[in-house]
């Protein structure tokens, strides 16, 4: 899992709104892109789909060779854990420790305590969070709490990440550093889609931008020669 196409794809909502329109794009297995576009371009609305939240009104959404419309209710929890989600709003529990919130999803799936405590660690290192895992959030800052929302959106190991507008709510210097860290799990192999309408933070990363206006595909800018945004199988390492 890690590929993902949209061929010819449009989605209606029930109140008419016409978010994607006839929208065709592929996102190799193992690159980073970005998805620019102005409020209501359809940025939220392509990753709702990936996320099987919503299901294309005309055309196919492809995981991996999978059209994900088709999977039965029953498949979606496990097709979800091979994604990973960040958000603006980071929602952590606030009555529940660093340790606890990056936690979660692995206490949903019925991971064992030891493999649980393995890899939250790992995750917290991944971040620079790992001597504050027995925090609250509220005793962290808004840049650190973002951090650990991405924490928890690796912690599955996922093959796919996305991001909705994550620096949103960040100064320019922590939105850098997030920025980073996408382009960390981006080089041991993860499929890193983000969604920003921040153009001078993406521009300056020098990665492929996907860009939306009014749900169809304005431009698609492939990154500039030795950027290294190359799907997995040319030979670098996964986790």
């Amino acid at each position: 899992m890690g590929s993902i196409e949209f061929h010819h794809v449009g989605k209606r909502f029930d109140n008419g709104v016409e978010a994607l329109r006839d929208l065709s794009v592929t996102i190799p297995e193992g690159s980073m892109a970005f998805l620019s576009g102005h409020s209501g371009a359809g940025k939220s609305t392509f990753l709702k789909l990936l996320l099987r939240l919503e299901v294309a009104t005309h055309g196919s959404v492809l995981v991996n060779g999978v059209n994900i419309a088709r999977l039965a209710p029953r498949h979606l929890p496990r097709y979800r854990q091979h994604l990973g989600v960040v958000f603006q709003e980071h929602h952590l529990l606030t009555h529940r420790s660093v340790f606890e919130n990056v936690a979660l999803p692995l206490r949903v799936a019925g991971l064992k305590d030891r493999e649980t405590g393995r890899r939250v660690r790992a995750a917290l290192s991944s971040v620079g969070l790992l001597e504050k895992e027995r925090l609250l959030p509220g005793y962290l800052s808004v840049g650190e709490r973002q951090r650990v929302g991405i924490a928890r959106a690796v912690v599955n190991r996922p093959k796919v990440l996305l991001a909705d507008e994550p620096t949103g709510n960040l100064d320019p210097a922590l939105s850098a550093s997030v920025m980073a860290l996408f382009r960390q799990f981006h080089d041991v192999g993860t499929t890193v889609i983000v969604a920003s309408h921040d153009a001078e933070l993406i521009g300056a990363m020098g990665l492929r931008i996907v860009e939306l206006a009014r749900g169809r595909l304005a431009a698609d800018s492939d990154p500039p020669a030795g950027s290294g945004n190359v799907p997995a199988a040319s030979g670098r390492r996964r986790r």
